[in-house]
């Protein structure tokens, strides 16, 4: 009688045990926004920064002036900028929520340390070639690249694609500052033709007093090959 109890019990048994669901697989966890810094200008004792959400610090880096920093994984789509040695705020930070790649631009203002302009450089629309140029200077200027005009108030950024490169080798390039009913020219130059980069043009007022501009260059990695 035991047995054909015990026997009994398994047969009941199993069929539950077949049809119970399998444990859930944890979903993987989304990264967070990726974002690059590039300063137009830093002091020479700011040293290391980090990026703050609440008590949550990033692991410390260096602002650098000639190309983008690596780069950084943000806790959040705001966060503050600080120095890593005493926790000064130099500016706080919001990320549009499109986009998971960002390059922010960190331009002077005084009397605070830094304004960011935020770049997202996984637009499907910013593409290699394209310049990104922001004027910070207190003069409009004008320019052109190729033949793609320029015209940027004070304080005014704005994307460009150059077009229609001489022997499809380089741009001519012109950019001169506003001067009341005058135009003064402050530079010439050509720029060759490169698909693996998109560049970053500084507008900004010398220490003598003059317009003058700096342009930082974003490498970007070749187009792979579809099979």
């Amino acid at each position: 009688m035991t047995k054909r109890l015990l026997g009994l019990l398994l047969v009941l048994v199993q069929p539950l045990a077949a049809q119970a669901p399998a444990p859930a697989t944890p979903s993987k966890k989304e990264e967070g926004p990726q974002v690059r810094f590039l300063a137009e200008r830093v002091p020479p004792n700011l040293g290391d920064v980090v990026m703050q959400v609440g008590d949550n610090k990033s692991t410390a880096f260096t602002l650098p002036v000639n190309q983008l920093s690596e780069p950084q994984a943000a806790a959040a789509r705001g966060f503050t900028l600080k120095t890593a040695d005493k926790g000064v705020t130099l500016c706080p930070v919001t990320l549009p929520e499109d986009g998971k790649s960002f390059a922010v631009i960190l331009v002077l203002a005084p009397p605070s340390a830094y304004a960011p302009v935020v770049v997202r450089t996984d637009d499907p629309d910013f593409k290699s070639g394209d310049v990104f140029f922001i004027n910070r200077s207190a003069q409009p200027v004008l320019g052109k690249v190729g033949d793609t005009k320029v015209g940027l108030r004070p304080g005014e950024a704005r994307k460009i694609r150059p077009t229609n490169p001489v022997n499809n080798a380089y741009y001519d390039v012109a950019f001169a500052v506003q001067e009341g009913d005058k135009n003064r020219v402050i530079s010439t130059t050509r720029w060759p033709v490169d698909n693996l980069q998109r560049s970053y043009v500084f507008f900004f007022t010398s220490t003598d007093g003059t317009t003058t501009f700096r342009a930082v260059d974003e490498f970007l990695p070749a187009p792979t090959e579809k099979p």
